[in-house]
């Protein structure tokens, strides 16, 4: 099966960060990380030698206009060094660049290909991306309640009274296929929906998975894995 949209995407097509055709291709069971937004997912991908891009950074053409600065078109420009995302404030070396005079706004490929709105379970509302804000309060995540920063962007529901990390809302899995098979040096994982009254509980960080989407074990009974962390620590993907 396939949505509308996946069906409809291009069989071969030119990118900004590569000089030849990338070809549509399907994982065919296999994982592998987008060479542009450094997502691991087994969906399709658009590949060519061995640069291979995830649906959504191949996606992505000039001129890229974005929620978060509407009135500025952006631009892959290739440079020497990296610069600073506004988005998540880390240093990235391939980023899409406002090229008005005196305007320093970049994005990394992650957060240009962020959900603008997502469903959660910890809202009955969807969930809107916030693109930061300036605060003299602390903000708390209400997923982890740990500490969220209000200058990078994240998530809030529709009275804007939570603040949600992008990662305790999406989670390292975001881009594997629910009910698909993650196939490892180390086993063989199926991809299961964290969406029951009882959550699982993580063989590794030993607490309950807290993202959307968690890896089962296959073979063995109920043992979870929640996120990239708990895998490097316990096995290699």
């Amino acid at each position: 099966m396939l949505h509308q949209s996946c069906a409809n995407y291009p069989r071969k097509k030119w990118h900004v960060l590569h000089n030849d055709r990338l070809a549509l291709v399907a994982s065919g069971g296999n994982h592998y990380r987008c060479d542009a937004c450094h997502r691991i997912s087994n969906g399709f991908r658009y590949k060519c030698g061995y640069t291979e891009l995830d649906v959504l950074c191949g996606s992505v053409s000039e001129p890229f206009v974005h929620p978060s600065h509407p009135h500025h078109p952006l631009y892959y420009i290739p440079r020497v060094g990296n610069k600073t995302c506004s988005g998540c404030n880390n240093s990235a070396s391939r980023v899409l660049t406002c090229i008005e005079s005196g305007c320093e706004f970049v994005l990394c490929f992650h957060c240009a290909t962020l959900p603008q709105v997502v469903k959660h379970r910890v809202d009955d509302h969807p969930l809107s991306l916030c693109y930061g804000e300036k605060a003299s309060g602390k903000y708390w995540c209400d997923i982890c309640e740990k500490e969220t920063y209000p200058s990078k962007w994240f998530y809030t529901c529709k009275d804007h009274r939570a603040s949600l990390h992008k990662e305790c809302v999406l989670g390292n899995f975001a881009g594997f296929m629910p009910r698909s098979t993650i196939k490892s040096r180390s086993g063989s994982f199926e991809v299961v929906l964290n969406n029951s009254i009882s959550r699982p509980f993580c063989i590794v960080c030993e607490s309950h998975c807290m993202y959307p989407i968690a890896l089962k074990m296959l073979g063995l009974s109920d043992l979870y894995i929640c996120s990239l962390d708990c895998i490097r620590k316990a096995f290699t993907l």
